[in-house]
């Protein structure tokens, strides 16, 4: 009896060591999964900061856009079609005279194979190109232009169709006028 005794207290003893050992593995276990984890936190969380950084960026852009069309002295006009415009092209500007910023909002601006839609800023009956319209799928496009130019000289917008690219100088159109935006005032 007393024999078992000691060899039931000593298989006590033999199974802390392994128990103690155990714990050891599964603490550094649970220590590795909570430094991975705290490592991937760490990227998304830097990821998701980039991101909100980014888009506060975009949302101040896009403010200083709005405070253009806003603005108490921005002068708005709508486009008129010309003979040689097509019926379905519609268009409106927005001009700032105290930035010389414009938003201009095109719609159903769809061109054949080969041509472009040009933007031009006419001072007097001087023109001067202000970039191509090209758009989206439906039609729709908008252009943000930082620099249209002195107020005092801008009397209006036009748009003509050009070939694929442009005019080839970007002090006339070549290509028909299919609409005017007077900007008096």
């Amino acid at each position: 009896m007393r024999g078992s005794a000691v060899s039931g207290g000593s298989g006590r003893r033999s199974i802390l060591p392994r128990l103690g050992w155990a714990l050891a593995v599964c603490f550094i276990m649970v220590t590795g999964v909570l430094v991975f984890t705290t490592n991937r936190l760490r990227t998304e969380l830097a990821r998701s900061q980039a991101r909100v950084a980014g888009l506060t960026r975009d949302l101040e852009i896009e403010r200083g856009w709005a405070a253009v069309i806003a603005a108490p002295g921005a002068r708005a006009a709508s486009f008129s079609l010309t003979p040689d415009g097509a019926a379905e092209l519609r268009a409106r500007a927005t001009y700032d005279p105290g930035t010389r910023r414009a938003v201009l909002v095109f719609e159903n601006f769809r061109t054949m194979a080969g041509y472009d839609y040009q933007l031009w800023a006419l001072r007097g009956n001087t023109p001067a190109s202000l970039g191509l319209i090209r758009g989206d799928d439906h039609g729709r496009a908008v252009l943000r232009l930082e620099e249209v130019g002195d107020p005092a000289t801008l009397t209006a917008f036009a748009i003509s169709l050009e070939p694929m690219g442009g005019a080839p100088t970007p002090d006339a159109p070549t290509g028909p006028l299919v609409m005017l935006a007077g900007m008096g005032g």
